[in-house]
């Protein structure tokens, strides 16, 4: 038989892999999914994921902020409206939404409760900025846990603001450079094919 051109036989070659296989790799993908997923409710493997990405390079730095926000923003607003500091501290590691976090609150509450303060326990975790725990250790030293508690909220919360625009800003040039290769490279491709089948026919 004639020998077809290397980018006709590859897209051959493709289609006849993703019509022979392409059913059970969907499958298998799907499969996976639900495993990664089931896997994340059981505690041990939520918590390891969980600070798998506190420590995830720009991602982990983004969720630490929120986090530090949340803790802050919650606990501020409760300790100014006169709620105690251990049943506000209860109350705010419902809403850090990681489980690494809720842990490091679940180590300090007690520390908080024998009086040791909230601060150390949550640096010694690893988990929290160095902002938030220098003015969590501000309030504590001025008995102005409530101000210096949302006074971190808002610096964290401008934070992720602005952390947010940047990686949009980053993103948005990136995406549009590789969907603009992929479409290059499909229609290169259906051309290549095409001009290949005009030879052959001639």
């Amino acid at each position: 038989g004639v020998a077809l051109p290397a980018s006709t036989q590859f897209l051959i070659d493709t289609g006849d892999f993703v019509s022979r296989y392409g059913l059970i790799a969907l499958l298998v993908l799907l499969l996976l999914f639900v495993l990664f997923r089931v896997t994340l409710r059981q505690p041990g493997p939520r918590l390891a994921f969980d600070r798998f990405k506190l420590h995830l390079p720009i991602v982990g730095g983004l969720l630490r902020e929120v986090m530090a926000a949340r803790l802050a923003r919650t606990l501020g607003s409760l300790l100014v409206n006169r709620v105690s500091l251990i049943t506000a501290l209860g109350i705010t590691r419902e809403v850090l939404g990681n489980e690494a976090g809720v842990a490091a609150m679940d180590h300090a509450i007690p520390l908080a409760k024998a009086g040791a303060g909230l601060s150390t326990p949550l640096a010694d975790s690893g988990l929290f900025p160095a902002r938030l725990i220098h003015l969590l250790r501000l309030g504590e030293e001025t008995a102005q846990h409530g101000p210096m508690a949302l006074r971190a909220a808002a610096i964290h919360e401008e934070r992720v603001r602005v952390v947010t625009q940047r990686l949009v800003s980053l993103l948005t040039p990136a995406i549009t450079i590789v969907m603009g290769a992929l479409i290059a490279g499909i229609v290169s491709s259906l051309l290549l094919a095409m001009l290949s089948l005009n030879d052959l026919a001639r």
